[in-house]
């Protein structure tokens, strides 16, 4: 892996990988914070509901009672208080936007009910098909402060969940039921829930785009930086291995010199140095040419010497007396 490259990808991970890190970590913090929100918002809204409803099953038992206080003759005639208006005005009060109160006796019979149907009817019916409902209707057929939750069933085969809170009459043997979706007091908290999902896409995508355009750009960073250092380094060695191979002409490092930083230092360094080996190498040429020049007139004047002193021994009287001899010699061996 070159210079180059490792430069690059030093500086892509020592920006992308910690943005990412920080962006993800943020994502997921804010997740985190809307979840706990919305839930601890949607307990507090039930723990509204609830209380909303109970208080409103008290307010109704105690409009009554304070009713049969004023009619006495109507809890010995049932026939009478079921055909009073009035009275069936205060037990079937409105709870939110879809709930009631009713008014039943400690029987299970009830005498009003925002549903005709069951004006009059025996709420024992519902003990096998509505067990939860039953549970919480039955407990409080006894005088018995109850209140909790059940699932009703939709005409559309839907399930949803209700509150009913049950409260005696005091004094008498009726009881006041109130009920409403508990849904009713969410939809704030969904409408919240979309908003903040919507705010958490939005937050998202900006991370995202956020992370990506700071890639491209830390790409290209990355890209302009690794080239920017590793291409003085690159012509350095270039001209490093044209200074071994001896071709001081191709070393051009001119571009190089012009920076400001510590390579145009070093190769500024390398220029002079490169030039200063040129001439070094100059002169040793220029001595060893003239060292051979000297021995090649030395060899030639040692030559010279050596054929005149030849000639002075071969064109002395000495050396005609020796070949005269030699003849002779031979002459006489012959």
């Amino acid at each position: 892996m070159n210079i180059r490259t490792r430069l690059f990808l030093a500086f892509f991970f020592l920006t992308v990988l910690p943005l990412a890190v920080v962006g993800y970590a943020g994502l997921n913090a804010i997740e985190r914070v809307s979840e706990l929100t919305l839930a601890e918002s949607s307990q507090h809204m039930k723990e509204l509901g609830q209380t909303s409803i109970r208080q409103k099953a008290l307010d109704v038992a105690a409009q009554v009672q304070l009713y049969f206080e004023a009619h006495p003759k109507l809890l010995s005639d049932p026939a009478a208080m079921m055909a009073d208006k009035e009275l069936a005005g205060i037990a079937v009060q409105s709870v939110g936007v879809t709930g009631y109160t009713a008014l039943y006796d400690s029987n299970g019979i009830t005498y009003f009910h925002s549903n005709p149907k069951l004006i009059g009817a025996d709420m024992h019916m519902f003990a096998a098909t509505l067990p939860e409902f039953w549970a919480i209707f039955d407990a409080s057929l006894n005088g018995t402060v109850v209140g909790s939750y059940y699932v009703w069933k939709e005409p559309d085969g839907s399930l949803r969940e209700k509150y009913m809170e049950c409260v005696p009459v005091n004094g008498t043997q009726f009881r006041i039921a109130a009920t409403t979706y508990m849904d009713e007091f969410y939809a704030p908290i969904r409408d919240t829930q979309k908003e903040a999902l919507s705010i958490f896409e939005k937050t998202r995508v900006q991370t995202f785009a956020a992370i990506a355009s700071v890639t491209v750009l830390a790409v290209l960073i990355a890209l302009w930086l690794s080239s920017y250092i590793s291409r003085p380094v690159a012509s350095v060695i270039a001209a490093s291995k044209a200074v071994e191979a001896g071709q001081f002409s191709a070393v051009d490092l001119r571009d190089v010199e012009k920076r400001k930083d510590e390579l145009g230092g070093l190769a500024r360094v390398f220029s002079r140095m490169t030039e200063q080996v040129q001439s070094r190498e100059q002169g040793l040429k220029e001595e060893v040419r003239d060292l051979q020049i000297k021995i090649s007139l030395f060899i030639e004047i040692d030559q010279t010497h050596k054929e005149k002193q030849v000639r002075e021994i071969t064109e002395s009287e000495y050396f005609d007396k020796l070949l005269k001899r030699v003849q002779a010699m031979r002459e006489k061996k012959e």
